[in-house]
């Protein structure tokens, strides 16, 4: 009787175990949920060995099922290795950044894991070292390292109980110290430290001067409860400036002063969560600072030089050349009188045309002018450029004089009187019957032509004509009975029409 007692009380006590056991399994089922945290990409090991470097696939579906027997979730090594193959990652052990950033798109991981057998022998003795690294793919930083060896000699044991006789045997005891040190928090906690999704980010202005103010505003998708909310800067030029958040949580924004030194930088959302020991960033664009004025030449490919100033008469061109490109903003063209009171401008938006024709605007007359061409950078500096010109319209004026040399013969001169060169001249002389005296032309003046006339031409009209043109496009046509009032019946001078007009158009 006492016998059956005590089996009804080891009955009962059992039940009672099993009862608290399940209550326990129960309570402890969301935290082993919880343990599983994160997906895990576990890729396969690189082994080394002489002369090759191949993937150790055995050893690698040991650990993704020794990692998911102890409730981690670990991505299907099938798809790993398809990732693989649809991204042409053909190297072990190591992983571009923006495979990592792929990694957690196309296959949703928080972690991936890379390793490398580094050793496995079987003489002389049975060896085997592993090296892993576990890579969080929100920020690719490494949150965990293992490095482990061992050996058959290094495990003797006493009495040889439970000593490893084969490199399987290394493998199960690699296995559960990579177990027992795996980051079982960090990978739980993961979740809670969310990434980031940017809905806007606003960074202005784009060019800056040295001294001047930028400011960059970023509104956040995800919210954070009280408590939990990370710290937010904003990194440029390898400063930190803390970011003021908005009533709402969601918008942070900062304000900060343009260093001296010109150049590009960068602007980096940088979210910290200390509770996890976790960094979040992201590049959110750059700013340029430029100290420099942009700087520019003219060139006035439509002037003639002589003297020492271009010259032009219809119309000067006008072709601001950069010497060190850049964008612009704007730019103006002004012009000045030799006294430096203003004749004109005309301003527009963008950078500098390849050329700008100026005609001259209403009664400017001939005279000396400076010519101005401002422009402004993205950032606000602002670089000039000037040419004085000389502005000439008036005709050439070429004289003619008939004088008695010897022999009876007359002699004509011509004299050129202007002070812009000559381009060319011809000179044609006939009688009032028709006969061609003389026919010459040149280059340059003063000149001498000596003409022969009868004694019944001498008391005759000499008709003709001179043509001449100036090297800045002037020409003229006159009657040689004009220019010869000692040969004319009537003395009255008078230049013949050109079509030139004497008055300038409108231009800008």
């Amino acid at each position: 009787m006492a016998k059956r007692c005590v089996v009804k009380g080891e009955l009962c006590c059992l039940q009672s175990l099993r009862k608290l056991a399940l209550a326990v399994l129960f309570l402890l089922l969301p935290a082993l949920a919880a343990a599983a945290g994160t997906p895990v990409a576990v890729f396969p090991l690189q082994e080394l060995g002489e002369g090759r470097n191949d993937a150790n696939l055995p050893f690698t579906k040991l650990l993704v099922e020794r990692l998911t027997d102890r409730g981690s979730e670990v991505i299907d090594l099938e798809t790993v290795i398809d990732f693989m193959a649809n991204n042409r990652i053909r190297t072990l052990g190591h992983l571009e950044t923006l495979n990592i950033s792929r990694v957690r798109d196309e296959l949703g991981a928080g972690f991936l894991l890379l390793g490398t057998v580094s050793q496995l022998k079987e003489r002389p003795e049975k060896s085997m070292g592993l090296t892993l690294n576990l890579i969080r793919t929100s920020d690719v930083r490494s949150i965990w390292t293992y490095i482990g060896s061992m050996s058959t000699g290094e495990e003797r044991r006493m009495l040889g109980i439970g000593e490893p006789q084969t490199t399987a045997d290394l493998q199960r005891l690699l296995l559960d110290e990579i177990i027992e040190q795996w980051p079982w928090q960090i990978i739980k906690e993961e979740p809670l430290a969310a990434a980031l999704y940017i809905d806007s980010a606003v960074l202005e202005p784009k060019y800056v001067s040295p001294g001047d103010e930028i400011h960059c505003r970023v509104r956040l998708r995800k919210t954070w409860p009280a408590g939990e909310a990370p710290r937010v800067f904003f990194k440029a030029d390898e400063q930190l400036y803390p970011a003021t958040v908005s009533a709402d949580g969601s918008t942070f924004e900062a304000t900060w002063v343009a260093g001296e030194e010109s150049g590009t930088f960068s602007v980096i959302l940088l979210v910290e969560w200390p509770r996890y020991g976790r960094t979040e960033t992201t590049i959110l664009g750059n700013y340029v600072i430029d100290a420099t004025p942009p700087l520019f030449e003219l060139e006035l490919p439509s002037a003639k030089i002589f003297g020492s100033l271009p010259v032009f008469n219809q119309q000067l061109e006008i072709k601001p050349r950069m010497l060190v490109r850049k964008p612009l903003s704007h730019w103006r063209l002004s012009i000045y009188s030799e006294g430096g009171d203003p004749i004109g401008d005309m301003e527009e938006a963008g950078n500098l045309p390849e050329n700008i024709i100026w005609k001259g605007r209403y009664n400017m007359g001939d005279g000396i002018y400076e010519v101005v061409v401002e422009a402004w950078d993205m950032a606000g500096n602002m670089g000039r450029a000037s040419r004085k010109v000389e502005m000439n319209r008036s005709l050439p004026v070429v004289s003619l004089g008939l004088d008695r040399g010897d022999d009876e013969e007359f002699v004509v001169n011509m004299e050129h009187d202007g002070r812009v060169p000559l381009k060319y001249w011809r000179l044609e002389m006939w009688t009032k019957e028709g006969r061609m005296i003389t026919k010459a032309e040149g280059q340059e003046l003063p000149g001498e032509i000596g003409i022969e006339l009868s004694d019944s031409e001498k008391d005759q009209e000499i008709q003709g004509f001179l043509f001449y043109e100036d090297i800045l496009g002037k020409k003229v046509r006159r009657k040689v009975e004009d220019l010869l009032p000692s040969l004319k019946k009537k003395d009255d001078t008078k230049e013949e029409d050109t079509g030139i007009s004497e008055k300038w158009v409108e231009e800008f």
